[in-house]
C-alpha cells in the first residue's frame, strides 16, 4: 500500500488526478499517510480484506465493483 499510495500523491501533486485502491486493513494507515505525504484529501476506494487469499475470479469481482467509485474519485479530481 505505501508505495502505491505515494506514486498516487506524487501524481497529484503534479496535476495529475489519482486514487489509491486499499484494503479495509490499510484505510487509517493509509489517510495518515496521505496526510504526512501532504495531501490528506487524498481519495482512496476501500475494498475487502485480505486479498492475498482470495481466488483470482473473487478478485476479478472486487475490481469490478471498485471501478465505478474509482471512477468517481477521479472525475472530482
Amino acid at each position: 500500500m505505501t508505495w502505491g499510495l505515494h506514486d498516487s500523491v506524487e501524481m497529484e501533486q503534479q496535476g495529475r488526478p489519482a486514487v489509491t485502491v486499499v484494503t479495509e486493513a490499510f484505510e487509517a494507515a493509509a489517510v495518515a499517510r496521505a496526510a504526512a505525504l501532504g495531501l490528506p484529501e487524498h481519495p482512496r476506494v476501500a475494498v475487502a480484506h485480505p486479498l492475498a487469499s482470495r481466488r483470482g475470479d473473487e478478485v476479478a469481482k472486487m475490481a469490478a465493483a471498485a471501478a465505478a467509485p474509482v471512477a468517481a474519485a477521479l472525475m472530482k479530481r
